[in-house]
């Protein structure tokens, strides 16, 4: 049978106490802008659930719509339902109605409710209802890892029944959080970090800095395939692409070899602050990982650091490679960046890098560089597009 409601459950939202209709609002506008125009008839907030009326356009392509929500953040997950009055009869006879359409051999019956102006127990409708089913169907009941399970949502003086699940990301619906600023390497991490900031609510901008024509362009166009698939979370992200180059020759031939990186990241910190003041951003996340470079131990960055003047988010800083590999293999783009590439910090590296780099001898080096004049003119020479998934 055709569902006629898709439910959207949600958990850390139910949290927010008197903000949360904030967060429900924003919920509501993530999940219409991830679907076809005109899906529901209405979308409305209901004891602790949105509820969506699907439209007969919404009927047609429903299994579009679910499929989209996996990438809706803040939503737990979303279920395909039918409703009825909330009375036994009516709510077994549902019951049958989708459980005659299905194949198994075992099920459970699982009901709940909002409210304390029900006037029965779940504990009760699952024994009526199952045994409804038992008899009309001759199905047998299992309540651990049954073929089928059968929910029953009682809420609003309706009962609302679906056997299929499509579950959500969790965390919070992007934009409740601001605005951020993003760096995008084109490696595994980076892309995990901006997984990271959007579940986190944060509405995201990407820059990511190049080294063309000293590297080929292997590297901006991974970074635009990577920005294509977290568009599937964030509908709209604006990836700017930097000509680090100039900067980075400038390095080369007037700094100690040792320093270079950090001079880089420097340059790349006030040039990605500079993007998020135009952006209304109010911080910065990398994909760094504690000691996983010589730039990443502690010393080299609270060196960078010091040239930040938003909060530097480093959401990754205790995971090791195994665990970011394989949860950049869950949201996508882990295949795309694996593929080779000459990136921007590869450039000019040297033998022996500084590892406990001391800010006072980087600021000295950094001192015969005309930083302002070097940060304008990639800025100038920045590239940008914006990419929806």
């Amino acid at each position: 049978m055709t569902p006629e409601f898709i439910l959207f459950h949600y958990d850390e939202i139910g949290l927010k106490g008197g903000n949360r209709s904030y967060f429900e609002n924003k919920l509501k506008q993530n999940i219409k802008a991830a679907i076809p125009k005109g899906s529901f008839t209405s979308l409305r907030t209901v004891q602790g659930r949105l509820v969506g009326k699907l439209s007969e356009r919404g009927q047609k392509h429903i299994s579009g719509i679910l499929s989209n929500m996996e990438n809706i953040f803040g939503l737990a997950y979303c279920a395909p339902a039918s409703r009825c009055p909330q009375n036994t009869d009516a709510i077994c006879d549902q019951a049958f109605a989708l459980l005659k359409e299905e194949e198994f051999s075992t099920f459970r019956i699982t009901a709940r409710r909002s409210g304390s102006d029900i006037p029965f127990s779940t504990q009760k409708m699952n024994e009526d209802v199952g045994a409804f089913i038992v008899d009309k169907l001759k199905k047998k009941v299992k309540l651990k890892n049954p073929d089928v399970t059968c929910f029953i949502d009682m809420f609003h003086k309706n009962a609302y029944l679906y056997i299929e699940k499509t579950q959500g990301p969790g965390g919070l619906p992007v934009g409740v959080s601001g605005k951020a600023m993003c760096m995008l390497s084109g490696g595994i991490d980076s892309p995990l970090a901006a997984f990271y900031a959007m579940k986190r609510g944060a509405r995201i901008s990407l820059v990511h800095f190049h080294s063309i024509p000293y590297t080929n362009s292997a590297s901006v166009d991974k970074v635009r395939e990577i920005t294509e698939v977290l568009g599937k979370y964030q509908k709209g992200i604006q990836l700017y692409t930097v000509p680090l180059g100039p900067i980075q020759k400038r390095i080369r031939t007037e700094t100690d070899e040792k320093f270079r990186v950090l001079l880089y990241r420097r340059f790349m910190i006030r040039i990605t602050e500079a993007l998020a003041k135009k952006e209304k951003a109010k911080a910065v996340y990398t994909g760094e990982v504690l000691g996983q470079v010589a730039s990443q131990t502690l010393e080299n960055m609270a060196v960078v650091e010091a040239a930040a003047s938003l909060p530097m988010l480093r959401p990754l800083i205790g995971l090791d490679k195994r665990e970011i590999v394989d949860r950049t293999k869950r949201i996508g783009p882990f295949e795309i960046s694996i593929q080779p590439d000459q990136d921007c910090c590869s450039l000019f590296v040297p033998k022996h890098p500084a590892t406990k780099a001391r800010l006072k001898d980087v600021e000295r080096e950094e001192a015969v560089l005309d930083v302002d004049s070097l940060v304008q003119e990639a800025i100038e020479g920045a590239d940008d597009e914006v990419f929806y998934g």
